[in-house]
């Protein structure tokens, strides 16, 4: 008995440690934010990630999946496909004053290991207009066996978690709606 106490504690205080995986985000990922007004709906995109991020992914021997890396976007490239729609919004998110939207992706739930589709949940630290959130995010993991996978993110949110008001126009008389749709689609290569 002595002797099995004495194999178990070092691996209880001592677990192995997890796998390290490195991934690059491709510059053709995307953003969208989608939202509503009293008018009409609004879907605003950042169709060319212009920037290369890594994020290096942590796996336990549960596939338990923790994260550190991120994107970074600069406001000025969201295009609402109207010009006046994309200057409010840039102008709601405090383009000016704080250009750079970040993203850390915190955790990935649970990963199977192969390839296929799979949906769990995970954590993201959102920076926007100076004010920091963290934000539970549902994922759809497509991993691919050439070593890409993509990691599709979306999660609603309100102007008001980032102390913003949404945007109003003719006196008030058209009225965007609180709440929006964050969508985005990572497209990740193992380096």
């Amino acid at each position: 008995m002595k002797l099995l106490v004495s194999l178990l504690i070092p691996f209880l205080f001592n677990p192995p440690a997890p796998t390290v995986e490195k991934w690059v985000i491709e510059k053709s990922s995307n953003l969208c934010i989608e939202g509503k007004s009293n008018v009409s709906s609004f879907q605003c995109d950042v169709v060319q990630y212009l920037r290369v991020d890594t994020v290096y992914f942590y796996k336990d021997d549960r596939q338990m999946v923790t994260t550190r890396g991120g994107i970074t976007i600069d406001v000025n490239t969201f295009d609402c496909h109207q010009k006046y729609i994309t200057a409010d919004l840039r102008k709601t998110l405090k383009a000016k004053e704080c250009p750079l939207l970040r993203i850390d992706l915190l955790s990935i739930g649970n990963l199977p290991a192969g390839v296929g589709d799979y949906k769990t949940t995970g954590w993201v630290a959102i920076q926007l207009a100076g004010v920091a959130r963290k934000v539970e995010v549902n994922y759809t993991v497509q991993a691919g066996s050439n070593g890409v996978m993509h990691l599709y993110g979306s999660q609603r949110v309100s102007f008001s978690d980032f102390a913003l008001t949404p945007p109003r126009k003719l006196a008030g008389l058209i009225k965007v709606e609180e709440e929006i749709n964050v969508k985005f689609r990572l497209i990740l290569r193992a380096v």
